[in-house]
């Protein structure tokens, strides 16, 4: 086989022993034969939010299926099922575009706190296999685990590895097993290997050899290293340790050289196991069982305040509460109350969250008396302010924030929102409700030096209906044409555009004339002309 093409600096360096593919391991005879490697296992699931959601909806199994960045025709696909892909979609395509492909594709996207959830249950559930666990934060969905000393409890290797893939298999979940050596050569090849098996390798030998010929495809680097590299014509792993490190820094930039140094064992951190504590939890007892919410919130009170105090020991602050209502007979209700920000074992940080508390239960439909009450704190690291003896003066945007949080309690999550700018064509498109999570001053911009003249006219609001509103169609003889919509008042007496907008091909046909039109009271509406439709709508109203 001919030898690939290689830049000079690359092709007479040397070759460095010690990493997959970089030449052959030192003399057995040098090392203390009682001192045999540690040991490390990686469990890696391919398309982990992919995985997810089809664990969440089972039924999507099979179909085509995407996961987006965002919501709406704008988001990019960041991971589609076989189904899909084998119709033409792929990563970093347009949702509108994927669709026009595939029209029946199923596409949303996954929200952190699943992903987080679903990446905290597999941590549980591999910790019955483990004691010590530490999840990948890169790639998502990937763990390294320590199989030594369970040979009696679990059986030999194979049988470990086995058992640990069956066990993700009846969470629902596919995924490479690889037990070897090394952080990376493991990741490496659980990511290129089989679904079907696990891989255990016998020495760091095999591991060298074995992990030098995973493709870089398997290995998701970006486009422009693994294009760079494929002129190169180096396409796996150990051709890519091959090349000297200094000059990856030097010829491929920081990122590689970071890549180079981890894949050659260079950056070596031992094992850093996650910590899984069990948030605090408290029950009270409610008999005879209780509806009303006066009693039940003054029986809730002291172990409100005694569950604040254990969240609050050690320097952290409690971010949620979770309230279990056990009823007679009946379902339990389970809901939650979340604080505008932390709170520390304060008076004044008690008295927010019971009025929180009072709040939601207020608006909690019990279908039965309440006999048994569950609480579980969620505690954070408190903030530095937090936790400071004196606090500033200015504006409280604390207040503001525990008067959105009772909000948000008496109405539900999504009672505050804001307005999101988006990027879309259409105006109805290019805004977003999203929650607030956090109050901030408002942005005070200097004035011109002509705002006298800016003040005595002022700029006008572009207030927008919640959907166009159509409008009879237009006479030309009849000036009080629009009054029929009730949100103008009199005769047409001027009306300036039109201004085109167009566009939409991959979803539906767009193409609007849109006009400024002011009546003879003073009235100013938006309006369009619906070219495809042959109507107009009323879009908003200038006040």
């Amino acid at each position: 086989m001919a030898r690939p093409f290689l830049p000079a600096v690359f092709r007479d360096a040397p070759v460095l022993g010690g990493g997959p593919g970089r030449g052959p391991e030192p003399d057995s005879k040098d090392r203390s034969e009682s001192s045999a490697p540690a040991r490390l296992a990686c469990a890696h699931l391919p398309a982990f939010p992919l995985q997810v959601l089809l664990r969440r909806r089972p039924e999507l199994r099979g179909a085509p299926v995407a996961v987006l960045s965002r919501e709406g025709p704008h988001g990019e696909v960041l991971w589609a099922s076989q189904a899909a892909r084998r119709r033409g979609v792929a990563r970093g395509m347009r949702c509108a575009a994927a669709r026009s492909l595939v029209p029946e594709l199923h596409a949303e996207p996954v929200p952190e706190d699943i992903l987080a959830a679903a990446a905290d249950e597999l941590l549980r559930a591999l910790l019955r296999r483990s004691p010590r666990v530490e999840p990948c934060a890169d790639p998502r969905g990937a763990f390294w685990l320590d199989p030594s000393g369970l040979e009696r409890l679990q059986g030999d290797l194979p049988t470990w590895a086995g058992g640990l893939r069956r066990d993700l298999e009846a969470f629902g979940y596919a995924a490479g097993v690889a037990v070897g050596f090394s952080r990376f050569s493991t990741l490496a090849l659980a990511r290129h290997g089989s679904l079907a098996a696990p891989l255990v390798l016998a020495s760091p030998a095999e591991e060298a050899a074995r992990a030098g010929a995973v493709p870089l495809a398997a290995l998701d680097l970006s486009p422009v290293l693994q294009d760079t590299l494929e002129k190169l014509g180096i396409s796996t792993l150990g051709g890519f340790l091959a090349l000297p490190a200094a000059e990856v820094r030097t010829r491929l930039g920081s990122a590689a050289a970071a890549l180079h140094a981890r894949a050659g064992g260079r950056e070596h951190a031992p094992l850093r196991p996650a910590e899984l504590d069990d948030p605090p939890e408290l029950a009270l007892e409610i008999d005879p069982p209780d509806d009303d919410r006066e009693r039940l919130l003054f029986a809730l009170k002291e172990p409100i305040a005694c569950l604040l105090r254990q969240v609050c020991t050690g320097g952290d602050a409690l971010v949620q509460v979770r309230l279990t209502l056990e009823l007679d007979h009946e379902d339990p209700a389970v809901t939650t109350v979340e604080p505008a920000a932390p709170l520390q074992a304060e008076p004044d940080d008690l008295l927010q969250l019971l009025d929180l508390l009072r709040l939601r239960l207020d608006n909690l439909v019990l279908a039965a008396p309440v006999k048994r009450a569950v609480l579980v704190g969620l505690g954070a690291r408190a903030r530095a302010e937090q936790l400071a003896l004196l606090r500033g003066r200015g504006r409280d945007l604390a207040a503001a924030a525990r008067a959105l949080a009772r909000v948000r309690a008496a109405f539900g999550e999504q009672a505050v929102t804001r307005a999101a700018l988006r990027s879309a064509h259409l105006p109805e498109a290019s805004f977003a409700w999203e929650p607030v999570s956090e109050v901030t001053c408002p942005i005070v911009h200097d004035l011109p030096a002509n705002h006298h003249e800016a003040l005595a006219a002022p700029p006008l609001c572009r207030r927008l209906l919640p959907r166009p509103l159509p409008l009879p169609r237009r006479d030309e003889a009849d000036e009080h044409w629009l009054a029929a919509s009730g949100l103008v008042r009199g005769a047409v007496v001027r009306m300036a555009g039109p201004y085109r907008v167009s566009g939409g091909w991959w979803a539906r046909e767009v193409e609007r004339d849109y006009y400024f039109a002011e009546t003879v009271h003073g009235d100013i509406a938006w309006l369009f002309y619906d070219r495809p439709r042959d109507r107009w709508y009323l879009h908003g109203i200038l006040d």
